[in-house]
């Protein structure tokens, strides 16, 4: 796994979330100690070194301020706690112009394929949903359900808020379950779960994880077709 590449673009497709939204919105939107807590991983891991660890979050810093977003840096991390973590950015950081170009001007989100799931099902418990299909846009994933004649009550005890979704692929990018959304019709309610972040190009296979009271589901979900990866 490219430990670098995973983590810079973590922290461009972080920067460039929210657009459209006010820039209060969008800088509450981004989670330092989450970056942190995900180069701290590549670094255990052995996917990244320390040295580059510790100057991608110095350069992501120095960027912050330069595009005035200083609240964010005060809120870190102490010294003490990431000094215990091994991933306190220790060194003087550079303003990286790509990003600083992601902070003032957020990219369109691009969608390079949809792979179709019919005739895919999840099941948790004694409850299933159909896999209707997969989007791949450049800096997330999406994955839409559709819930067939279930009582609502029952469908958010086994779909809601205490299950969470992650996965990752055959490359090794990890996936962190976003947003969900969903609207219903015709006694179907359909289901919108996002991932982040965009998957690489020469990702294949996406391993979905559901983890609910009862247990886990594994479903391997096919990356393949036509992408544009000029993202």
């Amino acid at each position: 796994m490219d430990g670098r590449g995973y983590l810079e673009k973590l922290i461009a497709d972080r920067l460039g979330a929210g657009r459209g939204q006010p820039s209060p919105s969008r800088q509450n939107s981004f989670n330092l100690f989450e970056i942190r807590g995900v180069a701290i991983g590549l670094v255990a891991a052995e996917a990244l070194r320390q040295e580059d660890a510790e100057q991608i979050l110095a350069d992501m810093e120095a960027t912050l301020r330069d595009a005035s977003w200083p609240q964010l840096v005060r809120h870190q991390m102490s010294a003490s706690t990431t000094s215990r973590t091994g991933a306190v950015a220790s060194r003087a950081g550079n303003v990286r112009p790509g990003w600083r170009q992601t902070i003032e001007n957020p990219p369109t989100p691009a969608l390079h394929d949809v792979i179709p799931l019919v005739g895919r099902i999840i099941t948790i418990g004694e409850m299933t949903a159909d896999l209707v299909s997969l989007e791949l846009w450049s800096t997330f994933l999406a994955v839409n359900l559709a819930h067939v004649d279930v009582d609502s009550r029952r469908r958010r005890e086994h779909f809601g808020s205490s299950v969470r979704w992650h996965g990752w692929d055959d490359v090794g990018t990890r996936y962190r379950g976003g947003p969900a959304g969903g609207s219903g019709s015709h006694a179907v309610f359909f289901e919108k779960r996002v991932f982040e972040p965009g998957p690489p190009a020469d990702a294949r296979i996406l391993t979905l994880i559901i983890e609910h009271p009862g247990g886990q589901v594994t479903v391997p979900i096919p990356l393949a077709g036509g992408r544009s990866d000029s993202a």
